[in-house]
């Protein structure tokens, strides 16, 4: 487990993590920050996913789960890794959903797309935790389509504006697999695939964003 967090944090720290001496980033909650996670680009490398998984199944083991997924676009891949994970490992079918964040006009104008059914007992995942406002929205979502929901993963926790309070707020477990400041500190081994001019490239994004914010 030490293994895959500290190999999952590094692909974090390399593609994901932004930093600047002003907060010029504004995040979906609506503040602007000094710091900016885009787990996506992180989600966009297999071996990322794949420690994410292991990390989540050594989190919950064998937990009573029928499905698992949250509001779109940051946690399809996160419940998919974990779906991949759950099958490849003991065979059991854990199927995937996503939330939408507004009904479709066409088709099936259901919020959850997926192969859901009332009575299921469901993980909500997400990317990144600041007010909590994205997990709660798949939390009310789901139990409004008669699922159950005991517990929400995170891949990273900001640590502020309430998040974690939010969202236990709704009578479920909150578990964050990183912090903001786990990324802030971290300075692990270099990765075996890294280019060398990775850190050059790094600071010339940060320099370059302070001039002009990313939404």
């Amino acid at each position: 487990m030490a293994l895959e967090r500290s190999r999952l944090l590094e692909i974090l720290k390399r593609t994901s993590y932004l930093e600047s001496d002003t907060p010029v980033y504004r995040l979906a909650s609506g503040i602007d920050s000094k710091y900016y996670i885009d787990c996506k680009k992180a989600l966009s490398d297999p071996e990322a996913r794949d420690c994410l998984a292991t990390l989540v199944l050594q989190l919950f083991g064998t937990a009573p789960i029928e499905a698992v997924g949250g509001l779109e676009l940051g946690a399809y891949p996160i419940a998919t890794s974990i779906s991949d994970k759950i099958y490849r490992d003991i065979h059991k079918n854990v199927r995937v959903f996503v939330v939408r964040k507004d009904r479709k006009k066409h088709g099936i104008t259901s919020l959850i797309a997926g192969d859901t059914r009332p009575g299921d007992r469901v993980l909500i995942v997400d990317d990144v935790i600041t007010s909590g406002s994205s997990a709660i929205q798949a939390i009310d979502t789901v139990r409004d389509a008669g699922l159950k929901v005991d517990d929400v993963v995170a891949m990273v926790d900001r640590e502020e504006s309430d998040g974690r309070k939010n969202i236990e707020a709704k009578g479920v477990r909150f578990h964050a697999i990183f912090t903001l400041n786990d990324l802030k500190s971290f300075d692990g081994p270099g990765d075996k695939n890294k280019d060398p001019k990775s850190d050059q490239q790094r600071t010339l994004r940060r320099q370059s964003s302070r001039v002009a914010a990313t939404s």
